[in-house]
Order: C-alpha cells, then structure tokens, then sequence
C-alpha cells in the first residue's frame, strides 16, 4: 500500500528546534524543493500499489532521495541512508525530523523495481517543460554528442560472446535472453524487469564481439589507448540556449553513435513541440543516412561527412585532393591529369575514375599518388558524393564553423559537469537501470540549470559563476585532470568533485 507523507508537525514538549529555520534561504536543496513539484509522484504510480498491506515510504520522499544521491554524488544507497540523519539539509528536504527514523537503503532498489524507467523519464520530461515555461529553450538549435560510461563489472568479466553464452547457459540453464540485464543489488534480483524494458535483448546488443559476464548487457569498449573494458555509451541532446538537456539515450558502448541521430531528433521534437532548424554533430554522425534524413526533415545539419579524407595516407594524396567537374564529369588530380569514369563497384556503390595509364606511369608526383608499380591510380566515387560535398561545404562556412565550436565547448561542458554526479561509471547493472541514472543527472542538471536562471545565485559554489564560464571552465577540467594524472602512480579518483554543494 502507498503511504503518503503528512505535514511536519512541531514537537508537543521542549523546545521545538526548527529545521525549516536552520536551512539558508539561498540554500540548493531549498531552490529545489521550490522550483521542483515532487508530488506529481504520487499520480504517476498509483496503479503501482495495492489497496492494503503495510504502508511503503512515501513516492515522493524516495524521488528525492534519489535526487539526493545524484545531486552529491553519494558513493552508494547504503551510504546515502547512513548519512542522511547527519545532515540537516537533508532531512528538511526529504520531510523527517529529528526524532523520526529513516527508511532502510533498500526502499530505493525496490522503487525503482517497481515504478521502471517511466517514472523517470516524466519526471525529465517536467523538468524540460518547466525549462521551456521559463524561457530556457528555444528549440530551434541543438547540438549532439555521446560519452562512454564504466559498467559496474571489471575488466576481467569480459569475454568472446559465444564462450559468454556458454557459460550462463550452464550456470543457470536458461536462455541468456532471459537474463540479460538482470544484474543488480540483491533487492533487485527477486523479480524479472517489466516487458517494455530497455533490458531485454536488443539487435545491436547481440552484434557485439565481447560483453561481460557481470553485465551482459554491457559491451567491451575501448577509449582511446585504454584497455578494453565493459561500458555503456550515453547520447544526449542539448539545446543551444542554456544547454538544457532535452534528449538521452543509453545504449551498449559498441554501438556506433550515428545510428541515434534521429531518435535524439525526434525525442527532442516531441518534447519542445518546435519545428527543429538544425543539429550539429561531430564527423561520427556524418553518414549518408543522416545527412539524407535531415535532407528530408529539412533540418540544416552541421556535420562534416564521416571519412571526408577517405583515402588519405601520411605524405600521399587523398581523395580528397582531387578536384571533381560535374560538366565532363571527370576528376582533376594535383598533377593535372584527368580521371575518367570507368566501371562501376557495387561494393561502394559507386563508379570507378582512372587516370590514363601512360600519364600516370611517367607522372613525377607518381610517388605522392599510388604505391603501386603498374596500375593507375583510381578513385571511387560514391552515388550520396553530392550530398557529402554539399554537407562538408556547409561544415566550413562561417556559420558551420562557429556552430561546430559552441558545440564542442558546449557538448563537453554539458558531459563534464556530468562527471560531478557520476557520470563515468554505473551504479548499477543492467541497460535499464543505467539509463535511469541517464536521466536522474540529465533531471539534476537540468534543475541546477532552471534554479540558477529563475532566481539568485544559490550556496552551491557553482552556481555563483556566470553560464558561459561555468561551461566552458567544466570542458577544460577532465583534460587537465587526466593531465596531472600522468606524474602520478595513482590517478585521481576524488570521490567529491571541487565544485560539489557539500
């Protein structure tokens, strides 16, 4: 049965101590608790308890729990409900006094159990829309980037997918499928996710080569010259206004980020109901499937084409470098010799240009051309190459060039602020429950966002500095971190993060 909270009620005897009075007024936590209606809770799962039985902790108290966790970056749920009657914000904001015990850690893991990830992707959704009420999104522009996420498994738990299979099958003798994502706390493992989970098996998932053991769904991933290791991939969209967040989308870390272009469009329409201008992306998302799709939404895309230096090798002409004449249909190499069409390649979908093989012989620049001893040089050229050069054309005009640089400060200072609330690693196992944590940090900073434009500037420390400094001060800081880390034996892995509301 849902229990509901009742107002706070002053001590009968002794001196009655005031949480309400010992809070500031510019305190975060009190921005929140007035921008933010935590009752609409008790509406959306409703049909989530029953009639009788024992009363369960008030909806609203257990969101904001979780927004507490999320907000400081507690370490862990236990942590959280052993802090929680040390801190005075704390418990003003979540409705307990002083005398009355709080709830064990594992209400969280069974609220999120039973209410799924609906609940919290409304509650995003509330939050944008108050974005919006507030001036806070245009709609018009929006800008698109995606950052790798550490699975709670180690690096040890991953494995070939077929020796993966092989041994879940023998361990529990059931179909894989049937357990994918299901990793989680004790709590959490009672019962089986509901049917429109984004835990169940996926297409892409089932395509991967190494997932963990830990995690299935969690694939293995490699950033950079890191070592492989299990990971999620988090897609977001953010408006160019402020930088609301008004799009995410979690997904196995080997996906390739271009396929969610479109979802991240249509999730943003959806929720802004505004006729979408354009999206500015990296060269990622610059595939022909992209570039047309936006052709056909009418949207004006910002990206330049994945591969636009096909063909490019160290101290060799690309493909790149030859010019292209729609009237005689030919190429122009950087020697001056013309490449005519030859036959076509249907692995490339697309038709085949050679130069003349007695100018490519004696040509001096031979060497800067091909490696090859006898035949000329060629170049495929794809039948989407008019888009491609329409959208690499566009990527270098003025207005291409400034939008791809406020997204880049943009996108990464709206992903490094993220890492103050847990952004690098999951909390828990399971797609599901990672993208529930997707969301609870798009809703935080999203929040923070809302507070620090609709009224004065707060206690926390970071909500004291201007927007523009603030985003573009975070984009800086994990480079510099990882670079103080390399005259280090131990890297850096603070807990709280410099700027946090503690």
């Amino acid at each position: 049965m849902m229990g509901r909270q009742s107002p706070p009620q002053e001590a009968l005897w002794g001196s009655a101590l005031s949480l309400d009075e010992r809070i500031p007024q510019d305190h975060v936590l009190r921005k929140l608790n007035e921008a933010i209606d935590f009752d609409f809770v008790y509406r959306e799962v409703s049909d989530r308890y029953g009639a009788v039985g024992h009363e369960s902790v008030p909806p609203p108290v257990i969101l904001k729990l979780l927004v507490l966790l999320t907000l400081y970056n507690v370490r862990s749920e236990r942590e959280l409900m052993a802090t929680l009657p040390l801190r005075l914000d704390w418990l003003w904001f979540t409705g307990y006094q002083l005398d009355e015990p709080t709830p064990g850690h594992s209400v969280l893991s069974k609220a999120r159990r039973r209410w799924g990830v609906a609940l919290f992707e409304t509650f995003f959704e509330r939050i944008v829309e108050q974005c919006i009420d507030a001036g806070l999104v245009d709609g018009s522009k929006i800008f698109v980037d995606s950052s790798l996420v550490d699975a709670n498994a180690s690096i040890d738990s991953l494995f070939k997918r077929a020796q993966v299979v092989a041994e879940l099958h023998d361990r529990l003798e059931e179909p894989v499928e049937d357990l994918a994502g299901d990793q989680g706390t004790p709590e959490e493992d009672s019962a089986e996710p509901p049917e429109d989970d984004p835990s169940r098996p996926q297409t892409q998932r089932d395509q991967a080569r190494y997932v963990s053991s830990t995690d299935p769904d969690a694939t293995g991933t490699k950033r950079g010259k890191e070592k492989m290791r299990p990971r999620y991939a988090t897609h977001r969209a953010i408006d160019q206004t402020e930088g609301v967040i008004t799009a995410t989308h979690v997904g196995p870390g080997h996906e390739n980020e271009a396929e969610h272009l479109e979802d991240l469009i249509d999730q943003h329409q959806s929720q802004t109901n505004q006729p979408l201008e354009s999206v500015t992306a990296d060269s990622k998302y610059g595939t022909h499937e992209n570039l047309k799709a936006c052709q056909e939404r009418e949207i004006t895309p910002y990206i330049q084409p994945y591969k636009s230096n096909y063909g490019k090798r160290k101290g060799m002409f690309g493909a790149c470098e030859y010019r292209y004449d729609p009237t005689t249909d030919t190429y122009l190499c950087p020697a001056g010799q013309r490449l005519t069409r030859g036959g076509r390649r249907h692995d490339r979908n697309g038709y085949r240009y050679v130069a003349p093989k007695q100018a490519c012989a004696s040509c001096p620049a031979r060497h800067l051309c091909t490696k090859s001893k006898s035949a000329p040089r060629s170049i495929v050229r794809p039948d989407n190459q008019d888009l491609a050069d329409a959208a690499l054309k566009r990527a270098w005009s003025t207005e291409g060039v400034e939008q791809r640089k406020q997204r880049f400060w943009m996108m990464e200072g709206s992903f490094a602020q993220s890492t103050r609330f847990g952004h690098k690693r999951a909390r828990w196992r399971g797609q599901w429950r990672v993208q529930i944590q997707a969301l609870l940090i798009a809703t935080v900073q999203n929040a923070l966002i809302l507070i620090r434009r609709g009224g004065s500037h707060g206690g926390d420390a970071l909500e004291s500095v201007p927007p523009g400094f603030q985003t573009r001060l975070l984009a800086f800081l994990p480079p510099l971190v990882r670079f103080i880390s390399l005259f280090f034996r131990n890297p850096w892995h603070s807990r709280a993060h410099p700027f946090s509301p503690t």
